[in-house]
């Protein structure tokens, strides 16, 4: 439970952050209204963000849960990649020894709170 609720965090950080790249690509002519509510939308998936960030930190331990949050540097590299940029070897080499990291601190056996 505690690592779906921390995806479901990072996927929402993904949305929102795709959402503000979408509304930066806006010219600010006639259609400022939908940038605005791009930004708008993307604050909006930060508050849903920040309170299931809140419910994890009060019902699991930060120690058991942080490592996760992670996996949201492979996720935007991948991303990245999608929308076309150029992903060289020091992107992908450092997003694998953080989620290298992220791995090793999470599989710790934790005690139970």
């Amino acid at each position: 439970m505690p690592i779906a609720l921390v995806l479901a965090t990072v996927l929402i950080q993904l949305a929102a952050a795709l959402v503000l790249d979408t509304a930066a690509g806006i010219k600010l002519g006639t259609e400022w209204i939908i940038a605005a509510a791009a930004v708008a939308f993307a604050i909006g998936l930060n508050v849903v963000r920040f309170v299931i960030w809140g419910y994890t930190h009060r019902h699991f331990p930060l120690s058991q849960t942080y490592p996760f949050t992670a996996l949201f540097f492979p996720c935007i590299l991948v991303l990245s990649w999608l929308k076309g940029d150029a992903i060289q070897f020091p992107e992908i080499a450092g997003t694998a020894l953080i989620t290298l990291g992220a791995v090793v601190m999470g599989s710790r056996k934790h005690a139970e709170p």
